[in-house]
């Protein structure tokens, strides 16, 4: 008897809709599910239907009220990226950017030195309703989870797009810091005719020396008579105070613990990590499904998508033919019907003890345990 006649189990639900949006292919995950199963379990077309509702439901879901939280200072990163979207007819689909915002309250320290965001959360442009803006959005949900946001400091780090220096109006206390990533790749690419011009550049840039910067632009200019140069140049002038480190700007302002700070750049790194999955496959979406997976993903990458997925109705994944529900085990599944009908080894499920595999083989534990699937 097929998964498809009956309800499933919470850890194939997570299974499911976790390789549906880490990808890279429906089909690649309905054969990976055969493999495990012996047998199709769900069609590409149920897999993807199947996160579109599951989106749809974390999207709507009504959240617990928990208290709101109290912090010194809190950062927001954020950066934009390109996926493919579908046009119907003869009409070619086009790029459109994702606008991603990082909300986080700074960085804990993992093993061998390395750090990780401590408690981000991910918005991106897809999760916005027609008629809301992007910042409105994140200023609703930063109000939601914490306490006295007009005072604290809220560092926004990103480059000069207009719409991510935006943000600076919905936040009375907040500092703008010109992303260091685009600071050095952007003056790489206007100095590049001159490799010395270039590399002095890159030097006064990680030693925090914007004067230093602004005359290696102008010996640019000097030499190219670029005019992007100059204009690069002149938004440096302006905004002088965005260039230097957010940190020292704090310690002026008599802020304490600015010395544990680190330097800011997330949301580069967590833009590689979407695009992974949306845009660097050549694959085009519906708007619909990339704000499904960008939902998800997010969730996945706060690390709380386990838990929103336990209020996910299973009967989404199932096409009951019959009002019976069945209720037995994987083991149960595989020793009744055997290796005729399911076409598997009797026997060790190595992914079991796989410790390296992403939390996989917890997955498979739960599901070869004696619950209701």
């Amino acid at each position: 008897m097929g998964l498809d006649s009956g309800a499933v189990s919470e850890s194939f639900k997570e299974l499911v809709v976790l390789w549906a949006t880490k990808g890279p292919y429906y089909r690649d995950v309905r054969e990976s599910l055969e493999d495990l199963f012996g047998s199709q379990v769900l069609s590409h077309e149920k897999i993807r239907q199947l996160l579109i509702k599951s989106s749809d439901i974390l999207q709507t879901a009504v959240k617990p009220e928990v208290p709101k939280k109290k912090v010194s200072i809190l950062f927001i990163e954020a950066d934009g990226f390109w996926a493919g979207i579908q046009k119907r007819g003869p009409v070619k689909g086009k790029k459109r950017e994702t606008k991603l915002v990082v909300v986080h309250e700074g960085w804990e320290k993992k093993q061998k030195g390395d750090y990780r965001l401590n408690n981000p959360m991910y918005i991106t442009s897809e999760d916005i309703e027609e008629g809301e803006e992007l910042w409105d959005r994140v200023y609703l949900k930063v109000w939601e989870k914490y306490e006295d946001i007009k005072t604290i400091p809220v560092i926004i780090n990103g480059d000069f797009a207009s719409w991510i220096r935006s943000g600076l109006k919905y936040f009375k206390n907040a500092i703008y810091q010109y992303d260091r990533f685009h600071l050095r790749r952007d003056s790489r690419a206007l100095l590049s005719q001159s490799k010395e011009i270039a590399g002095q550049a890159l030097f006064c840039i990680d030693n925090k020396n914007t004067e230093g910067l602004l005359q290696e632009l102008n010996h640019g200019y000097a030499l190219t008579h670029d005019e992007g140069i100059l204009d690069f140049k002149n938004r440096l002038l302006i905004h002088q105070d965005c260039v230097i480190d957010y940190r020292k700007r704090l310690a002026s302002k008599v802020h304490k613990g600015t010395e544990v700070l680190r330097g800011m750049g997330a949301a580069e790194a967590n833009v590689d990590r979407f695009k992974l999955r949306t845009s660097k496959r050549g694959r085009a979406w519906s708007k619909k499904v990339l704000a499904a997976i960008l939902k998800i993903l997010g969730l996945l990458y706060e690390g709380v998508l386990k838990d929103a997925l336990n209020g996910v109705d299973s009967s989404l994944f199932t096409k009951p033919h019959t009002e019976e529900i069945v209720e037995v085990s994987a083991n149960q599944i595989a020793k009744t019907a055997g290796v005729g009908v399911l076409n598997t080894w009797k026997g060790w499920f190595p992914s079991t003890s796989k410790g390296a595999t992403e939390g996989y083989s917890k997955i498979f534990r739960q599901m070869l345990n004696v619950q209701p699937i």
